[in-house]
């Protein structure tokens, strides 16, 4: 009986250690992303968790000094300190202290850019004041978002330590009060993105045009094909500049190259003439549109964006004519809390919301726009999904031993005779 006993528990035990229970105790814990505030009179701050969790109340200590409502937003109302108190369904409590200044309030923060592109090893001061100019304190904290990115100490001088993409917060002496910049960290030259259209003919080693071959020319993040007519002309349009492979497949459903080579595609319009020798692909010539006529206008690849929280798009520009003079594209985010843009036009997801990016030549002559909605992370609601199941299986497990060992106990006892076998009715 004792290791029948010993062979329940035993089964119960390597089931657990197949789905962990550590998972169970996911948002056993609440936080606020910050213990304390900094706020004038009239002021208001969005307060917010670490961690997802289904909220039953929000409390001030003293909604005379701060109020706040159903959904975390405080508002300051006289000098003083007050205590936000928030409670999860389980009873689980986390607190912020919000004390509220006296004087002239700082209305914003001003930056001289809102991206800044570095390379590694390169410094920068970041210039940023607080507006109005006679609030009663001036003083400025930075912060970065990834300190093995980009540091940045107290006078907002910016170090730039690897490749990568930090964010550059600037908060006033208000934690209502703050502007963000950021910084792009580059090994290499970085480009802003214009797509571009390719003309070419393909010839065999003998000189021969060849007719219905598909062209492929595949980058790192792009795939796109094409067959050339019967003339072995072939045209590609919205290339984005770059390295690329060019392979040449017999037929549309060819797995294998017939021959491959690289192809570097610039920033303009291209003709282009190759052959096939043996099993690479030959540049014979190649010629870009120069770069000299009047921009007549300029188009975004999309005018809106979606994005997950930490995702990123590069966004890709269209310059007509073909032979203008390329321009330096600025973007700016009126929402820089949800999503930013750097240098390069590389778009980031801060937050969950909305955000305008607008993107202006140096001239100022040229404006676009394009709308960014910005939603949690798809892999997070995946591993609540997974969080779930799992404990579904565990609890159902735990029951279907339970019962199955108060059977073994029954069984046992009538074994024993401490329970009277139970009698069939004979029938009649």
């Amino acid at each position: 009986m004792k290791k029948r006993i010993l062979s329940f528990f035993t089964v119960a035990i390597m089931l657990l250690c197949i789905f962990p229970t550590t998972a169970l105790a996911v948002g056993d814990v609440i936080d606020f992303t910050r213990d304390s505030l900094n706020l004038y009179p009239e002021q208001s701050y969005q307060l917010t968790l670490k961690s997802a969790a289904d909220i039953t109340e929000y409390r001030s200590s003293d909604p005379n000094i701060v109020s706040v409502n159903e959904s975390g937003l405080v508002k300051a109302i006289h000098s003083g300190s007050s205590i936000i108190t928030v409670t999860d369904n389980k009873g689980n409590q986390a607190a912020c202290t919000v004390t509220v200044h006296t004087g002239t309030a700082p209305k914003s923060v001003e930056l001289g850019t809102q991206s800044i592109d570095l390379y590694e090893g390169d410094t920068y001061t970041l210039e940023a004041s607080v507006l109005p100019a006679d609030a009663d304190d001036t003083r400025l904290y930075f912060t970065s978002s990834d300190e093995t990115v980009a540091k940045v100490d107290k006078d907002g001088v910016i170090k730039a330590l690897k490749s990568g993409v930090a964010v550059i917060s600037v908060e006033s002496s208000s934690t209502a009060v703050s502007s963000k910049c950021m910084v792009k960290v580059n090994t290499k030259q970085g480009h802003t993105s214009f797509s571009v259209a390719i003309t070419g003919v393909l010839y065999s080693i003998a000189g021969d045009k060849k007719a219905n071959m598909v062209v492929e020319l595949k980058s790192e993040t792009a795939e796109e094909r094409t067959t050339t007519d019967a003339d072995g002309m072939f045209y590609f349009e919205n290339i984005v500049q770059g390295d690329y492979t060019m392979n040449i497949y017999r037929t549309k459903q060819s797995k294998k190259a017939v021959a491959s080579g690289k192809i570097s595609i610039g920033a303009h319009d291209m003709s282009m003439s190759c052959i096939i020798n043996d099993k690479e692909v030959v540049i014979l010539h190649q010629s870009d549109t120069a770069g000299t006529a009047a921009i007549k206008d300029i188009t975004l690849e999309k005018t809106t964006v979606n994005l997950e929280v930490g995702s990123s798009y590069d966004m890709v520009f269209k310059v007509k004519p073909s032979n203008a003079a390329l321009p330096t594209m600025n973007g700016v985010s009126d929402n820089t809390r949800v999503a930013m843009v750097d240098i390069d036009g590389r778009i980031t997801g801060l937050a969950e919301g909305s955000a305008t990016i607008t993107f202006k030549t140096s001239d100022g002559k040229f404006s676009r726009s394009c709308k960014v909605v910005v939603v949690s992370s798809a892999s997070t609601t995946y591993s609540w999904i997974i969080i779930i199941l799992e404990s579904t299986i565990v609890i159902l497990i735990v029951t279907l031993f339970a019962v199955s060992y108060r059977r073994f106990l029954k069984n046992k006892e009538r074994e024993e005779g401490l329970i009277p076998p139970t009698r069939r009715r004979s029938k009649k």
